[in-house]
């Protein structure tokens, strides 16, 4: 009866040491599958600040838009005295080419090069125009002359250096006393520079009725 009694209990024993070796085993494995784990994510985590930092050398860095403002510093508006259809067209034809056109800082400005030879075969048409002894006649571009006249004036409004301009053999309606600006391509011009710390830019416009012109300061604002 002592013998089974201490059978008994070696076979406790022995069943305690085997589950306590099957615990420590599986602890074993389970620190070991955990540790690779850990190591694998802190391999992952390394290589895609790799990654990251590799492409943000390859991006290029995008340039901030410059944006500008237009302040108004000189407009002048002259009348069509004559609603001849050919005159209307080349004046609107001059205006849709010098609107929007820009000055930079202490460049000069030309008539004739911004709006370009003014013949019929570059798309204009004849009307009235005064040639040299003052007589009324049909010209190419008839009426071109109150475009520059126009701009004459917004020219002088806003203080900027006249370097070229010429008188018409008579007196115009549309403008004051000596405050006219003829211009025959390629011989008679009118010029003027920027003489202003600023880009400037001009818009043109016109209807049957009015010719206007206006002068914009155009002024970096971020």
């Amino acid at each position: 009866m002592e013998n089974k009694k201490t059978d008994n209990i070696i076979s406790i024993v022995a069943i305690l040491i085997i589950v306590a070796i099957l615990a420590y085993t599986f602890y074993v494995i389970l620190k070991s599958n955990n540790l690779f784990n850990s190591n694998e994510l802190i391999n992952n985590i390394s290589e895609n600040i790799d990654d990251t930092v590799e492409l943000s050398k390859e991006v290029t860095p995008i340039e901030k838009e410059i944006v500008y403002t237009e302040t108004e510093i000189a407009s002048f508006t002259t009348t069509l005295y004559d609603n001849d259809e050919n005159r209307i067209f080349n004046i609107t034809k001059a205006c849709q080419i010098l609107n929007n056109t820009e000055i930079k800082a202490g460049e000069e400005f030309s008539f004739n090069n911004t709006i370009g030879p003014m013949g019929t075969g570059n798309g204009y048409k004849l009307a009235k125009g005064f040639d040299s002894n003052g007589k009324l006649i049909d010209v190419p571009a008839g009426g071109m002359c109150q475009v520059s006249s126009t701009l004459y004036n917004v020219a002088l409004i806003a203080n900027l250096e006249i370097t070229e301009r010429h008188a018409h053999s008579r007196r115009v309606a549309y403008v004051p006393v000596d405050k006219d600006a003829t211009i025959y391509y390629p011989d008679l011009d009118l010029k003027f520079i920027n003489n202003t710390q600023n880009d400037l830019k001009i818009t043109a416009q016109n209807d049957n009725y009015t010719v206007t012109i206006k002068m914009y300061k155009k002024e970096q604002s971020n």
